[in-house]
């Protein structure tokens, strides 16, 4: 074995083995071929660029403009591999300012297809017609042929067909097709004064069509614009927003580009066309760059429209990096792309501020007509079991409308770390009432997003739970979040953080705009907050997302955008002030008081922070409204985050004891009084809501006495 080894000598490849690998790696899909064509239509100064599509491209590609032409002579050589009339020196590589400048794209297409050029001069009598095969002119040689207008026409035939696996490998014409249109649409925004024209052979319709210099001038910059909505639909051309970034004498660039606004929710996947000194390229870095930063303004599961021109000094710019030509690296490349991040950020919160909002008269069915159907219904089979005789086990010893003595006894903030020092109450609140009740509010919102959400929480309310709620009687916590009550002869568990999530979720709807302020004793550095949030393990921050101060400025800065939105709907307070170094910083002033006497536990403030920057659904008015009312409910919620329960330790000291019984007192006469006057539990919850332990009629079974 070793000695057969040993006698295999170095020998070189057969050019025209050369030549196949070279071009496979060249043309890799009919996408590859027609992107290299256009491009050559593109430098020769075409104004018309028509093409013809057969099973995707591997039967038949078809390319037509109105360029310049070829001339006879160089016919001979034009598929030979490094033939160009575009660099003739190393040098010249500095300066490159066209899309083909190795002489490799026709060679490797005639390498893996049937290659045909039919191409017309200006001062040239007639058009002249060449076939190719590996790079070489067939031996039919060039022959003359009639053509009436200068331009070049290059027909691909059989894709692949000396290469069963490349072409084995490749998807079916539908998908290759898209590919093609792909490519072609990018081309046709960018050369937006060239008219496009792509059909699929066999079909009676343009799969697209632009005007180009017919309808407009090239100097009309709108009109690109205008073909943006040919390509993907009117509703896009009215959300796009123009972004540019003046000639930069140090970094050597500039930049113009169009993204649709926060508003523009209908694309899943994002749609990213970049062009550096006119050549359609990927760059990495400014592509995910741009995606963590609309990740932050748009819903989840929708992304932008994003078409880049960026132009770079040819000299600080590298395009010999790969075969396709389809990445580049530049110099000053991290600055560029913080500089292009920027003025998007700047445009994102300029178009943020304004919003088209359909409204209509606010209808609202109350439930009092319903509880007075209750209440008749429950007088109707009181007066039936009269007629019966009653139990001791099914008589209710209390009665829910009875006050406790310590109802009276009003208790201290729970809230040490951060003092409340100034209550403001909204005028038309002495008690936190329901607007289900009937009570009118100072203002008033005629949106219609806003009485849909309201509706639907009507809707979906449980009558079985509102019964319970109207008529309980309240036992004891078993934790923060569980607490007993008695319902007629029925002990039940109910859970407290689901009840109180739903209660300050439907006041932020039902009470909209009419809050008055938990003011702060200091206010609260939104950097530091949202910091603070993302060491948290439950922001399940990764590296991948980027740097914790990078995103912990974004995080304040979009939250301050949103300040006028947040104070007067939702009392939510957030000021900028200027440090002494020149620098914008935010703060958090101010929180909602939803209901009196109940302050939210801090601990989760910086939680609440971060989710409100990224987990709202601000483009979108219905969903802006649910979604924070939503995480103001979940922060406002009780949950078990302090005063745990240590079964090792028996002994506690008093100043716990007091916050425990700060507490208890709060769950009872606060968040149990606001659940009976005012919340309309959901029927969705009611199997986690609510436990029922035990009866009064088994205990009677057993103790034989209540």
């Amino acid at each position: 074995m070793s000695l057969e080894i040993a006698s295999k000598r170095i020998k070189p490849l057969d050019p025209q083995l050369v030549n196949r690998i070279a071009a496979g790696e060249i043309i890799q899909r009919p996408f590859n071929a027609l992107k290299e064509l256009i491009e050559n239509c593109l430098d020769a100064g075409s104004t018309s660029i028509n093409i013809q599509i057969k099973e995707g491209g591997l039967k038949l590609i078809q390319i037509s403009d109105n360029g310049c032409g070829i001339n006879k002579e160089d016919l001979k050589i034009v598929c030979e591999r490094f033939t160009t009339s575009k660099l003739k020196e190393f040098e010249d590589l500095k300066s490159i300012n066209t899309f083909g400048f190795r002489g490799e794209a026709l060679a490797s297409i005639s390498h893996v297809s049937r290659l045909t050029i039919i191409t017309k001069t200006q001062d040239s009598p007639c058009a002249f017609k060449a076939m190719y095969s590996d790079g070489k002119l067939a031996k039919d040689g060039i022959k003359p042929c009639a053509a009436a207008s200068r331009g070049t026409q290059i027909i691909v035939e059989d894709l692949f067909y000396n290469s069963s696996i490349r072409r084995n490998a490749l998807k079916g014409g539908s998908d290759e097709f898209a590919k093609i249109y792909e490519v072609v649409s990018r081309y046709a925004i960018h050369n937006y004064h060239v008219g496009f024209y792509l059909k699929r052979i066999g079909e009676s319709s343009m799969d697209l069509k632009t005007p180009g210099c017919s309808i407009r001038s090239v100097e009309n910059e709108n009109y690109l614009q205008d073909v943006i909505g040919i390509l993907y639909g009117a509703d896009m051309k009215k959300e796009l927003e123009r972004i540019s970034v003046e000639y930069d004498d140090r970094l050597k660039f500039e930049m113009l580009a169009y993204m649709t606004n926060s508003r523009y929710t209908q694309l899943k996947q994002l749609t990213f066309v970049l062009f550096i000194n006119e050549r359609l390229v990927d760059c990495q870095p400014i592509k995910k760059s741009l995606q963590n930063l609309f990740q932050m303004y748009l819903p989840k599961s929708t992304n932008p429209f994003i078409y880049m021109n960026l132009k770079i000094d040819p000299k600080n710019l590298d395009v010999n990096i790969h075969p396709t030509k389809h990445e580049v690296r530049f110099l000053y490349q991290d600055e560029i792309i913080s500089r292009i991040e920027k003025s998007f950020e700047e445009k994102l919160l300029d178009s943020s501020t304004s919003r088209s909002y359909y409204v209509k008269n606010l209808t609202l069915d109350t439930f009092i007509g319903e509880s007075q159907k209750s209440q008749k219904k429950s007088d109707s089979q009181d007066s039936e079991g009269a007629k019966t005789p009653i139990y001791p086990y099914q008589l209710t010893r209390v009665d829910s409308k009875e006050r406790k003595l310590d109802s009276f006894l009003h208790q201290t903030s729970l809230n040490d770390s951060i003092k409340v020092i100034n209550r403001t109450k909204a005028s038309s609140q002495d008690k936190c009432k329901s607007m289900l009740r009937g009570q009118d509010f100072e203002r008033s919102f005629n949106f219609k997003s806003l009485s849909e959400l309201r509706e639907n929480v009507e809707k979906n309310s449980s009558k079985n739970l509102k019964q319970v709620m109207g008529d309980l009687n309240f036992v004891g916590c078993i934790e923060r979040e569980l607490a007993l009550i008695q319902y007629q002869t029925g002990l039940y568990i109910l859970n407290t953080r689901l009840l109180s999530e739903e209660l300050f979720y439907q006041i932020c709807l039902f009470n909209f705009g009419n809050f008055g302020y938990f003011n702060l004793s200091e206010p609260l550095d939104l950097f530091d907050l949202a910091i603070m949030a993302l060491n948290d393990p439950r922001t399940e921050w990764t590296e991948e997302d980027g740097p914790k101060e990078k995103l912990a400025k974004r995080c304040a800065k979009f939250l301050y955008s949103k300040s006028a939105l947040l104070d007067d709907y939702f009392s939510i307070k957030v000021t900028k002030r200027v440090d002494s170094e020149g620098e914008n910083k935010y703060y958090l002033e101010a929180l909602p008081m939803l209901i009196e006497d109940y302050e939210p536990d801090l601990v989760d403030l910086p939680l609440f922070v971060i989710r409100l920057a990224t987990e709202v659904e601000w483009p979108n008015e219905k969903e802006c409204f649910d979604s924070i009312s939503k995480e103001i409910g979940y922060f406002y919620a009780i949950k078990n985050l302090k005063y745990e329960q240590d079964t090792h330790n028996f002994e506690e000291n008093s100043s716990q004891n007091n916050d425990k019984m700060n507490e208890s007192w709060m769950i009872e006469h606060v968040l149990y009084k606001a659940f009976v006057n005012m919340l309309l539990p959901s029927e969705e919850n009611e199997q986690q809501t609510i436990f029922k332990l035990v009866d009064l009629s088994k205990l009677y079974r057993v103790f034989e006495r209540c």
